[in-house]
């Protein structure tokens, strides 16, 4: 043999070692990525399944608070557990963890006024005080708190007609929103 030849043999055969060894190097990064990203997306989802599960078993049993928003102002409202309707003007407002209606109010849902049928909407404008709250009270009963409660509402906001709030990990609608938040 040529010593030409068996120099280009013996550089193809450095070239191979060297590409084998980055490659494992690389298959070894991506398998470890890959996994991070397995098990952290199992945590979130167990976790995000936990909160549903919570939601379900005490959302009925638990005081809540409804309220509707027209743009930026309340219309009505009503509690779930309390018998007169609360303040509008007391609630302040309901997207602020820090809020202290967290510590009356297990869940506060604010329903945006686009949310509810076409009908309904035009015969809430014309309402009085006491038969608006009554017209959404119907709304409620009927549409989030028929069947899966957790499940409608998890969908209602996902749909942006209705905010959850004090916000946790099932009214969050993904992974990137919960991992970047």
């Amino acid at each position: 043999m040529e010593p030409s030849t068996i120099v280009g043999i013996l550089v193809m055969i450095i070239i191979a070692v060297f590409l084998l060894k980055l490659l494992g190097k690389a298959v070894s990064f991506a398998i470890s990525a890959v996994s991070i990203i397995v098990i952290v997306w199992l945590v979130v989802a167990g976790l995000r399944y936990m909160d549903e599960r919570d939601v379900r078993e005490k959302f009925l049993d638990s005081n809540n608070l409804f309220v509707l928003r027209d743009g930026g102002s309340l219309l009505t409202g009503f509690a779930t557990a309390e018998d007169n309707p609360p303040e509008l003007a007391s609630i302040g407002e309901v997207e602020d963890p820090n809020s202290g209606l967290f510590d009356k109010y297990y869940k506060v849902i604010v329903v945006n006024k686009e949310a509810l049928p076409e009908k309904t909407a035009l015969v809430l404008e014309a309402a009085e005080d006491a038969d608006k709250q009554r017209l959404f009270e119907s709304y409620v009963e009927n549409n989030l708190l028929e069947g899966d409660v957790a499940e409608n509402l998890v969908n209602a906001e996902k749909e942006g007609n209705i905010g959850v709030y004090k916000e946790t990990l099932a009214f969050r609608h993904g992974l990137k929103e919960v991992l970047m938040q």
